[in-house]
């Protein structure tokens, strides 16, 4: 049977790469991106190459009413559309609860309403987060849908508020949970900076003295390549129905310790670094960080309370050491994330030689 497509989020980072492969994937396969920002679905089409004649664009965005969809094309959506992939997020840590519930909770209702009258719909695929776990530690399996433990910020609270209205759904669904991704692919190229780099950069600056865990305890990060790669493929397996998917390095995940040894490796062959005298960043437990930051902001230091503040919607993660069981992907795919320790250094180096996202952003 010939697929027809909904995408959201397709010009975000993950969304983007998942059309591409799906598109390459079904020759076949045609699709409609719900698309907000006209200026940056041209950049994302320019890109497509052939494919895009493949792709139309419908205007709307998931936080208005109806997901802000105009008749005809409402129409068009109901008749035509057998798969969705929703991948359209606010992926700020630092929003408050009702902001990021907006995009997050509320627009994924929004679509699944509109899903109720797509008359071929066979599966609806979410693209959530695998700290849907927030707080809770240890082992987190696929199956794990409760968070008694709480979260560590309202990003996290609105992805698990969403997942729980998929599988309350009538539709079959699959619920991709992707950890953070730290670069594109093995070759370490980063495209967009998120709070893992933006964490780096600080430490880098000597801004920061401590961070929370231990030498241990793991960071689970994956890369665009395969969390896209997976949702493509699996957006159209039956085997993927009703199952919650994690698409994290689990076993591969990368020891706090290993990880601050990599970096400050990697930024002591500057000259320039090394003269600026840096100093380690220390890893010690949650209360000692907690009373670090307290002081600081006791200090009147506003500048390094800032810092520490931008810190505090990602950081106290570290603390939470968790393994992500990935039992069901591993089955399903065929095949594993790559071990983070495989790319960190060569994305590292990307990032020094990038001035840390500076080109990116004067390109934006």
């Amino acid at each position: 049977m010939s697929e027809t497509l909904l995408i959201t989020g397709a010009t975000g980072l993950v969304g983007s790469e998942v059309l591409r492969r799906m598109l390459r994937r079904d020759p076949h396969l045609r699709a409609y991106a719900l698309v907000r920002d006209a200026v940056a679905w041209q950049r994302i089409a320019s890109t497509l190459g052939p494919d895009h004649s493949r792709v139309k664009a419908v205007s709307g965005d998931v936080r208005r009413k109806g997901l802000g969809i105009e008749y005809n094309a409402r129409r068009a959506l109901t008749r035509e559309v057998t798969l969705v992939v929703h991948a359209a997020a606010d992926t700020s840590f630092s929003r408050s609860l009702a902001d990021a519930r907006l995009a997050n909770t509320e627009g994924t209702r929004k679509l699944i309403d509109l899903c109720r009258v797509f008359g071929k719909l066979r599966r609806f695929s979410y693209v959530s987060t695998a700290y849907v776990a927030g707080r809770n530690v240890g082992i987190i399996r696929e199956s794990d849908n409760g968070c008694e433990a709480g979260w560590v910020n309202a990003y996290e609270r609105s992805k698990y508020e969403a997942e729980a209205l998929v599988r309350a759904s009538s539709m079959d669904w699959t619920i991709f949970r992707p950890s953070t991704i730290a670069c594109d692919g093995p070759d370490g190229r980063v495209t967009q900076l998120n709070a893992v780099h933006r964490a780096l950069q600080i430490y880098n600056r000597g801004l920061a003295a401590m961070m929370p865990g231990r030498a241990e305890d793991c960071l689970d990060l994956v890369t665009t390549d395969f969390v896209a790669q997976a949702v493509a493929r699996l957006a159209v397996d039956h085997r993927a129905t009703r199952r919650t998917v994690h698409l994290c390095a689990g076993e591969g995940a990368i020891p706090l310790g290993a990880l601050l040894d990599a970096a400050y490796d990697a930024w002591s062959r500057d000259p320039l670094w090394r003269r600026r005298g840096v100093e380690r960043v220390m890893l010690t437990d949650i209360d000692t960080y907690t009373l670090f930051t307290d002081s600081v902001k006791e200090t009147g230091d506003a500048r390094l309370a800032a810092i520490l503040a931008s810190l505090s919607h990602f950081v106290p993660q570290l603390a939470l050491p968790k393994l992500f069981d990935t039992s069901i992907a591993d089955r399903l795919l065929g095949y594993r994330a790559q071990p983070v320790a495989s790319y960190w250094s060569a994305m590292l180096s990307r990032l020094m030689e990038d001035s840390w996202g500076a080109v990116q952003e004067i390109a934006a």
